[in-house]
């Protein structure tokens, strides 16, 4: 029975834990006169997008939830996937984006056509279809997207490589992150995933750039360490240095060079197998290129603008305010305060140990070691 009452605690703690660890709503019950009347949810892939279950498990795909709203006869089909973090949510957003898209100002990032709309905010990918759009279709999407509960801090961040896609020229709604083989095989890259090296944690991103020939392809590659950026950018030149000619010798007076100074960072210019060219180069831990219609110039002038950025913060000594200067004093005085206490407390202890075990122990004498008697011996005797 005693063992019994000691285990409730633990049943009750049990009991307990499913309701605190719940996962919140993805969707809203009603936001800007919407109201939902059917939903469903789930935490599979395939559920979500038989089609795209691969590249959704590389992103960090955690569950979706799809609902149905009406406003005065009206229908608005909703599709919310949850991701890991904001990495997930906007590498998903360039999985499903269309060319036909236009940028609108919805969460973090939204593009829309013809009553499609599809934006992230964070962590949480939101896919759109108003069977009636109006003008006011935005707004009410920037309500849901207000409402809606998602990660903070370092976990909404953006993919790195992302933030190095140059703004000049760039074709909105033309950029694609990977993190694996299963999205990089989504992209239309000139690389194959073995040069790319996703098993040293590789990262992608690409975007269009228009260009006095048409349009070229803007690829960053990012690794955790420079070392490993270095050890691709070589596989990179040993893949492409098969695809010379016999007349060129430009490509081996670039891999001599690289091989001699491992901090190389120029720019490359390297003919490819389908008869075209990439131009490429390493900056830190970021390998940069460019292929597509571009003039060499251009493709040089572009690859150039990506660099990388280390973010170092230096830290900002405390300033000196009226109330520190007070709490340092304050601290002080409680400091000479314990310090006398704790002298108090000693010498009460040594100078009333004695008398109170007179007072404990009457019949017993207790003597100082100055009041021992020493015996003499008086040798001249």
């Amino acid at each position: 029975m005693h063992r019994l009452i000691q285990l409730v605690p633990l049943w009750l703690l049990l009991a307990a834990l499913p309701a605190g660890a719940a996962t919140p709503a993805l969707l809203p019950p009603s936001f800007s006169g919407w109201q939902i009347t059917e939903h469903h949810t789930g935490t599979a892939p395939a559920q979500a997008d038989a089609v795209n279950a691969d590249a959704l498990s590389e992103f960090g795909f955690t569950d979706y939830e799809q609902a149905t709203y009406e406003r005065s006869g009206r229908k608005l089909h909703i599709k919310a996937a949850r991701f890991s973090n904001a990495t997930g949510s906007y590498g998903a957003f360039t999985l499903f984006t269309q060319p036909d898209m236009i940028a609108e100002q919805v969460g973090d990032g939204a593009l829309v056509s013809n009553g499609h709309v599809l934006f992230y905010k964070a962590d949480v990918l939101v896919d759109a279809v108003f069977e009636k759009p109006t003008v006011m279709s935005a707004a009410e999407l920037r309500a849901l997207s207000d409402s809606l509960q998602t990660v903070s801090g370092g976990a909404a961040s953006l993919p790195e490589p992302v933030k190095y896609l140059p703004s000049q020229s760039y074709v909105p709604g033309s950029s694609h992150y990977a993190v694996g083989p299963a999205t990089f095989s989504r992209m239309d890259s000139v690389l194959p995933a073995s040069i790319v090296g996703f098993d040293k944690s590789a990262e992608v991103a690409t975007g269009d750039y228009r260009t006095g020939s048409g349009i070229a392809r803007l690829i960053v590659l990012s690794y955790p360490t420079p070392q490993i950026a270095m050890q691709r950018f070589r596989a990179l030149l040993d893949w492409l240095l098969p695809a010379k000619d016999s007349a060129s010798v430009q490509q081996d007076n670039a891999r001599v060079e690289e091989e001699r100074k491992p901090s190389f960072q120029g720019t490359l210019t390297l003919p490819l197998n389908t008869g075209s060219e990439v131009t490429f180069r390493r900056s830190g831990p970021l390998v940069i290129l460019v292929s597509g219609s571009i003039s060499k110039s251009e493709a040089i002038s572009l690859v150039q603008s990506v660099n990388y950025d280390a973010d170092v913060r230096m830290l900002q000594p405390t300033p000196v305010t009226a109330s520190a200067l007070t709490r340092l004093i304050v601290g002080c005085f409680v400091l000479v305060a314990m310090i006398i206490a704790v002298f108090l407390v000693l010498g009460l202890f040594v100078g009333g140990a004695p008398f109170l075990l007179r007072r404990l122990f009457p019949n017993r004498e207790f003597k100082h070691s100055q009041d021992i008697e020493i015996i003499k011996l008086n040798l001249r005797d």
